[in-house]
């Protein structure tokens, strides 16, 4: 079996890939544990995630991408405007972290698109 070395871009989207999963692994063990259901939401954004992860489409990432970088900048905004209700303390402050990291990771994988395209022409 032929195994490619992987760029450094290419490990960069599966470290959004992971984050990704991780924040839904979180959600879905956070709503288990409070509400005491499970999130169906979640587990569609693992499996969506896990499979990407094992396919590595170039288009499906550019969707993904897409699709997570509007919902991460909508809920930075939504969750700065509660903040802005209220005292901005140290969960705030991670909290407005985590979704920054969010939109950093959804860039990645929107310019994946491009960039990884761009590669496979090169060689």
């Amino acid at each position: 079996m032929d195994q490619k070395k992987l760029s450094g871009y290419e490990k960069l989207v599966l470290v959004a890939y992971g984050y990704f999963m991780l924040i839904a692994l979180v959600f879905l063990l956070l709503r288990l544990y409070v509400a005491g259901d499970i999130s169906y939401v979640a587990l569609v954004v693992m499996a969506v995630f896990a499979m990407q992860f094992w396919h590595r489409h170039r288009l499906a990432n550019l969707i993904i991408g897409v699709l997570t970088l509007g919902s991460s900048i909508f809920a930075l905004l939504e969750f700065l405007a509660a903040g802005m209700k209220s005292s901005f303390n140290s969960f705030y402050i991670t909290m407005t972290s985590v979704f920054v990291a969010a939109i950093v990771f959804s860039g990645i994988l929107v310019f994946s698109y491009a960039r990884l395209s761009f590669h496979d022409h090169q060689q």
